[in-house]
């Protein structure tokens, strides 16, 4: 009994532990792959594809530490991104993966020579990302 008196009091001190509930704030809108393949065409620039599922932890950090920042610092603004989600989408997820481990970064862009489709696999950096983001950008003809 003293333990939870005890507990009861710590959490009353320690009044900072929760966290603040901001109301209003917006979700990000991810455009759905079919639109954002689309979009990528007509903007001729290269998509990048998050291939991921609710339950895994290593997703769901590539998406805040890795996507959210690079986003928010304008990273991708000449790039379309859209996600995946294999449980959702498994036919999709499996025509875009390589293997199964998740996440994957994919990023396909059209050359002159038809499609082409860098992948990494795993939990990445931003460098990482900004990398395999730049040998698209290297494939990709030049904008006229």
């Amino acid at each position: 009994m003293l333990h939870v008196a005890a507990l009861m009091i710590l959490a009353v001190l320690d009044g900072g532990a929760v966290a603040p509930v901001v109301p209003n704030v917006p979700k990000e809108e991810v455009l759905p792959y079919e639109a954002a393949y689309r979009k990528a065409q007509e903007e001729k620039k290269p998509l990048v594809v998050l291939v991921g599922a609710e339950w895994c932890a290593a997703c769901k950090t590539m998406k805040s530490d890795t996507i959210a920042p690079m986003k928010s610092t304008g990273q991708f603004k000449e790039v379309v991104f859209t996600q995946v989600d294999k449980e959702a989408q498994p036919e999709l997820a499996s025509q875009v993966m390589q293997g199964n481990t998740l996440p994957q970064i994919v990023v396909f862009c059209e050359s002159e020579r038809g499609w082409k489709k860098f992948s990494l696999t795993g939990l990445q950096s931003e460098r990482r990302v900004k990398e395999l983001i730049g040998k698209a950008w290297e494939v990709l003809p030049k904008r006229r």
